[in-house]
């Protein structure tokens, strides 16, 4: 008996996980991968810390799914399906929704961002065929020249505010991990620092040390002239020793160097990593300014697009109810032409969208 088949394909902005192909001939849970439940392909449990064990359930007998009161909480298209730490009732998911599982949680001690699950689903029905997506919705007491009107221009525009905001997540994601390794970048700097300036230090002392040696040893030397036999061979004892210590320090300042030589090669190493990054993170806040700047002023169109929308229509609603018959045509012929209006904004928009994303990738 074939199951229904639900794909959750993996976001940009995601917690990165394989593509999962899961059946639901019985209710799937959705979770963290522990001991007894590890991650699989063909089930819904991620590695991700921001998800609870038992973090949400879905099935398929009228395609809905169910958040079980995780802290972290479930979303569906960006909207949460309940308060923290209660259940929410059962809501439907269609094919083409992004459903958010859990929120990105910042470990203040560390710096450490864990991401949450952001995925792409699609639904598949026990004969193969795929399941309706999302309707734009419209309101129910507008004419049918209104409807349309309405089902063309909000939904386009909410949707593109939507792949804006995603992009943005994404940007600031990329942001804050260059500036966590920005943090590692500098405390690994510090520390060679402190280890270059211990090795100089060192051979300082090193090189007084050896100073003192020499002027010992032409001391003994002239006092060897008049000593006795006794002296003397308590004298060559002492050279002997003298050797060795002048050898070990030998040995001491040779490693010594090669430790300071492998300190500057890290410390060069760290200084081109550091200007990479930070190279990287002043590219990441022009895309951040500019994507926000895009976004405001699509915000500032769709706000426009929808105040003309409720004059539109209020105007037509007056106009149908008082014209009569032989106005309508007029009024269909004005809605025609605003309708047209609207479809090249919503052209001239996705064409700038798309070339907005298209900098970004390059």
């Amino acid at each position: 008996m074939p199951s229904a088949l639900v794909v959750f394909t993996s976001r940009p902005n995601s917690h990165p996980f394989q593509e999962r192909h899961v059946y639901l001939d019985e209710p799937v849970k959705i979770g963290r991968s522990v001991a007894r439940c590890r991650s699989a392909q063909n089930n819904a449990i991620f590695d991700c810390k921001v998800l609870s064990r038992n973090h949400a359930l879905l099935w398929f007998d009228r395609n809905t799914g169910k958040d079980t009161g995780s802290s972290n909480g479930t979303f569906i298209n960006s909207q949460r399906l309940s308060q923290a730490g209660e259940d929410s009732p059962p809501s439907q998911v269609l094919s083409g929704d992004i459903i958010q599982f859990g929120v990105d949680v910042t470990e203040s001690s560390r710096s450490v961002t864990h991401g949450c699950v952001v995925s792409s689903v699609r639904l598949f029905l026990p004969d193969g065929v795929e399941a309706c997506k999302r309707p734009a919705v419209t309101p129910a007491s507008s004419p049918p020249f209104v409807k349309k009107v309405l089902s063309d221009a909000p939904s386009v525009y909410s949707q593109e505010l939507f792949q804006l905001s995603q992009y943005l997540q994404e940007a600031l994601q990329r942001e804050q991990m260059l500036e966590q390794k920005l943090v590692t970048l500098k405390r690994m700097l510090a520390s060679t620092q402190v280890a270059s300036e211990n090795s100089w230090q060192a051979l300082v002392d090193e090189d007084q040390l050896l100073s003192r040696l020499e002027v010992m040893g032409n001391m003994l030397q002239v006092y060897s002239t008049n000593q006795s036999e006794e002296n003397l061979r308590e004298l060559v004892a002492l050279q002997k020793d003298q050797h060795s210590y002048e050898t070990k320090a030998k040995e001491t300042l040779r490693r010594v160097l090669g430790e300071k030589v492998e300190v500057s090669r890290t410390l060069a190493k760290v200084e081109r990593n550091l200007c990479n990054a930070q190279s990287s993170c002043c590219h990441l806040q022009r895309l951040k300014e500019r994507a926000e700047e895009e976004l405001t002023e699509l915000a500032n169109k769709y706000n426009t697009a929808v105040n003309l929308i409720k004059d539109l229509t209020n105007t037509l609603k007056a106009r149908y109810w008082h014209g009569g018959a032989c106005f309508h045509s007029r009024v269909e012929q004005q809605q025609e032409e605003e309708t047209q209006k609207l479809l090249r904004e919503k052209q001239e928009l996705q064409l700038h969208v798309c070339s907005s994303s298209f900098r970004r990738k390059s």
